[in-house]
């Protein structure tokens, strides 16, 4: 499984940090907080995703995502010779047939991602682009940040003083599994 879920995350890969809210590494953030003020009505906030990859809605709403991205991908077949559904077959086994040995017991993981796979991180990322999207797009007015870096399942925010709470109960509601919790 890990050579497909290797060859699935250079295929899957350069979907990934497609957005301005996306941080690819520290100095990618560095760069992106020079000259950023913090206004006086304004405070500067984090949130971190408990568990993100074993939390991580895999199958019907990662998938879903992740299809979409795929079908709106202009340069796939820049990439592989695979379609769209031979991706998604292939990324659903991997997914799903995850198992990890305890004190000599086999079990199946049923839920989320596996730690070590190469495409977790991938499969990861992008629910997280989708529920930052959705998270930005639906936020009410008073709790709109005006800055959002993420990275991985980190996120650093610029939002109106006293909001912070509002914001974490709105981005706790987007992942409507309840799986994926803010802190």
């Amino acid at each position: 499984m890990y050579e497909t879920s290797k060859a699935l995350a250079e295929t899957l890969g350069p979907l990934v940090g497609q957005s301005e809210h996306h941080v690819m590494n520290s100095k990618d953030l560095a760069e992106d907080l020079v000259g950023i003020l913090i206004d006086d009505g304004e405070e500067f906030i984090s949130h971190d995703v408990v568990s993100l990859f074993t939390n991580t809605p895999m199958i019907s709403e990662a998938l879903e995502i992740i299809k979409r991205r795929l079908t709106e991908d202009r340069t796939l077949g820049d990439r592989t010779n695979l379609t769209v559904e031979d991706i998604m077959e292939l990324l659903e086994f991997t997914v799903t047939n995850t198992y990890f040995s305890f004190r000599g017991q086999v079990y199946q993981q049923k839920f989320g991602t596996a730690m070590l796979s190469p495409v977790s991180p991938i499969v990861a990322n992008l629910y997280m682009d989708w529920l930052k999207k959705e998270a930005i797009a639906t936020a009410p007015v008073n709790c709109q940040p005006r800055m959002w870096k993420r990275y991985v399942d980190d996120v650093l925010e610029i939002v109106s003083k006293g909001s912070a709470e509002q914001l974490t109960s709105h981005i706790n509601q987007v992942d409507k599994t309840g799986n994926i919790k803010f802190t």
